[in-house]
């Protein structure tokens, strides 16, 4: 019988965390294995209300160095280390990110009882479920995107991190069976999201549809909306399949 895939969307906000949208952080689950992408803050309390104990994660695959998407992976490791973790993880990100991650470490505590193992985003990331690759997107910082090769059931899943439109998720997310892609604005707001290096709903709505995707979820989404309407109704006048991720929305890949 074949592992249950599950998407556990996190936190879906943009910038600072709101109560309905807290930050960026994204898990897939296989079976027994999970593997989290970002880890914005409050990101183990999220995995702590679905029952994921620290433990239980495989790896974490990080985009970029924003506060929103990694200031949740240094007291996660800690409590990986009070829990009694010894099984090594993998973090797989820019190097800036593993030096800030070992920093706080070395400030703020003696050290872990468990092997941190640090790959690049080009280098990726395998195991007897998944094969990860990294690829470069179009951000206001170094920033990288995740192709997520599900072995046995031969799809893929692709994350695009925080991006403006961009020519490289076009290309490596060609195919994929689910994309999800930032929608941090409208069109209303297409200035700003062309200043900050974001995408519109419109944008990311385009991309599915010149990539083949069969679905589209869409988050990163600005504070500014207060449902997601607007967003919806944007990207569906370009591509039917998509939803706007909630917090704790769980999808089912069966």
């Amino acid at each position: 019988m074949e592992a249950m895939i599950k998407i556990h969307f996190l936190g879906t906000g943009a910038g600072a965390p709101t109560a309905s949208r807290w930050a960026s952080s994204l898990l897939i689950s296989i079976g027994s294995s999970n593997y989290l992408f970002d880890c914005g803050e409050g990101c183990q309390l999220r995995l702590s209300s679905l029952g994921i104990s620290p433990l239980k994660i495989t790896s974490i695959f990080i985009t970029h160095g924003h506060g929103d998407h990694v200031l949740g992976v240094p007291p996660l490791v800690e409590s990986m280390s009070h829990h009694g973790r010894k099984s090594p993880l993998y973090i797989v990100a820019p190097n800036i990110i593993a030096n800030m991650i070992e920093e706080v470490i070395r400030i703020t505590s003696r050290g872990v009882g468990f092997e941190i193992l640090y790959k690049s985003p080009e280098e990726g990331y395998g195991d007897s479920n998944i094969d990860v690759k990294g690829f470069r997107t179009c951000h206001s910082s170094e920033s990288w995107g995740y192709r997520v090769e599900i072995k046995k059931r031969k799809l893929a899943i692709c994350y695009s991190g925080d991006t403006g439109p961009c020519k490289t998720i076009a290309e490596e997310c060609y195919g994929a069976y689910i994309l999800i892609h930032e929608a941090t604005f409208t069109l209303e707001n297409a200035a700003d999201a062309k200043e900050s290096m974001h995408s519109t709903a419109y944008d990311a709505a385009k991309l599915a549809q010149a990539v083949n995707v069969k679905y589209l979820y869409l988050t990163h989404i600005s504070s500014r909306y207060k449902d997601q309407w607007t967003i919806l109704k944007e990207a569906r006048s370009v591509f039917s399949n998509v939803r706007v991720a909630e917090d704790l929305m769980v999808t089912y890949i069966i």
